[in-house]
């Protein structure tokens, strides 16, 4: 499944602008679909659009995303990124994970609104890349965390409203599962476990997203609703 839209929530907007637009030098524009109701940004990762909006008053919403990167690019990758956002050390030591059983390498990266990013190399997709490593390597949104209180409820949940099949290699815990493929992954977490490779205990926000697995179109939404907020801004 390929993830083609994603809006979150935050508290950081213009520094946001800023950390994308500038500093990453993603193509990055003020977005309002909602006729001035909520104002927000638009910014281009690829494929992908990743959309942020206000977050209503007192909220300080955080989350997970990857970006997919070329398969034979990580190191490149990583140097790019390091000159731009100090990356997050492993657990372990080092700040390169192997998910062996996913034949993927990533690392890890936040953004000004908390979101912890990464930039992962799924060595099995066929998108190797000889052009030096530049912002329109990051080719598309690869995961996206969504927190939940039950894990096992959630897969059931969303698999009916996405009609996308867990993620072959697994793993189906407790705690965590993905579903989609390699060219894009929903991540179950459950609430309260820290955000790899944080401590950070993960927190459900609202978010909304579309993808296309084939063709299928689909799309989901977790969370409230944060145009059903009575504060939301004007």
């Amino acid at each position: 499944m390929k993830i083609t839209r994603l809006c979150l929530l935050t508290a950081e907007l213009p520094a946001l602008r800023h950390f994308y637009g500038t500093v990453l030098g993603l193509p990055v524009t003020d977005w309002d679909e909602y006729a001035n109701e909520l104002p927000g940004l638009r910014v281009e990762v690829g494929y992908s659009e990743l959309l942020f909006y206000p977050a209503p008053p007192g909220h300080q919403p955080f989350y997970h995303v990857a970006f997919s990167v070329p398969h034979n690019q990580l190191a490149e990758a990583q140097q790019w990124v390091q000159a731009r956002a100090e990356l997050l050390p492993l657990p372990t030591g080092g700040v390169v994970a192997n998910f062996v059983n996913w034949n993927a390498h990533a690392f890890y990266f936040l953004d000004p609104g908390g979101n912890v990013l990464e930039c992962i190399a799924r060595h099995d997709l066929p998108n190797a890349s000889t052009a030096p490593f530049s912002a329109a390597s990051l080719l598309g949104i690869s995961e996206v965390g969504l927190v939940v209180a039950d894990v096992p409820a959630a897969v059931k949940r969303v698999r009916a409203e996405t009609a996308v099949d867990v993620f072959s290699r697994g793993p189906v815990r407790e705690d965590f599962a993905a579903i989609g493929d390699d060219r894009g992954l929903l991540i179950l977490v459950r609430e309260g476990r820290p955000w790899f490779p944080t401590s950070r205990p993960a927190e459900s926000h609202y978010l909304w997203g579309q993808g296309v697995d084939y063709w299928l179109h689909t799309q989901w939404e977790h969370g409230r609703s944060p145009w059903l907020y009575p504060n939301r801004p004007a």
